[in-house]
């Protein structure tokens, strides 16, 4: 309307829409500019193999999961493999805390939740080490849910120690670099599993790749350290049974 002022941005561009930056959003932003500001983050990725886990899940783990009426995504397998992963690499289940590494004596997982409008919030499973593949399943079901239909408590967002994100439902998404969760010393964004050439056995084959990045703090642990996980881990999915 002719006489109503227009807003414009520092730079003299006109601003179409605003969106306040308040609430939660304002908290995610806040906390995501401490971590970067804060942790000297490398990233390393990777591609891990997936044609061993899903044949696995498919012929041995889904006719368990349909007679307890659990849903079972790849989800709960990944987070049992890191988990052992990080029992493997401590450093990466660590903190930096009064001038000194902090070893964490319990593996607590959060997994990022993409929620409607748009925000990012992250559940933490405790204890995965513990749980078979059935209780990650359950609590990561519950965990989703709550969090999208905006249930999720104080406590079950509460003492993570390691992040995973995953990108895979966005396709064409093969890698990113994750920003660390402070004061987590390590978070894993993983991709779409996808169609991709491999050699094996000196032959040109297809398989199944999901793009793997970690993202970790250099101050706790160094690049070899770091890249042994993911190899650790790439073999772990290589070798499902042993996450039972």
């Amino acid at each position: 309307m002719t006489g109503e002022a227009v807003l414009k941005s520092r730079q003299g561009v006109r601003i179409r829409e605003t969106v306040p930056l308040t609430g939660m959003k304002r908290a995610v932003a806040d906390h995501m500019v401490t971590s970067h500001q804060q942790v000297p983050a490398v990233s390393v990725f990777a591609d891990l193999e997936m044609d061993a886990l899903l044949a696995f899940k498919k012929d041995k783990l889904d006719p368990v999961a349909a007679g307890t009426g659990v849903k079972l995504t790849l989800t709960p397998l990944v987070i049992k493999a890191v988990a052992m992963a990080l029992g493997r690499f401590p450093l990466l289940n660590a903190i930096i805390g009064d001038g000194e590494i902090q070893l964490l004596d319990e593996i607590n997982i959060g997994m990022a939740v993409a929620l409607p409008d748009g925000n990012l919030i992250v559940p933490v499973i405790r204890d995965v080490g513990t749980m078979t593949l059935l209780d990650i399943a359950r609590e990561s079901n519950r965990l989703a849910a709550a969090a999208v239909a905006g249930n999720i408590s104080l406590n079950d967002v509460r003492g993570g120690t390691f992040t995973i994100s995953n990108v895979g439902a966005v396709p064409g998404t093969l890698w990113q670099t994750p920003l660390v969760n402070h004061p987590q010393s390590g978070i894993l964004a993983l991709g779409r599993v996808r169609d991709a050439a491999v050699v094996r056995d000196g032959q040109l084959a297809v398989g199944k790749l999901m793009g793997a990045s970690l993202s970790f703090d250099h101050r706790v642990i160094s690049g070899l350290p770091a890249s042994e996980f993911t190899a650790f881990l790439a073999e772990l999915l290589r070798t499902p049974e042993v996450l039972q």
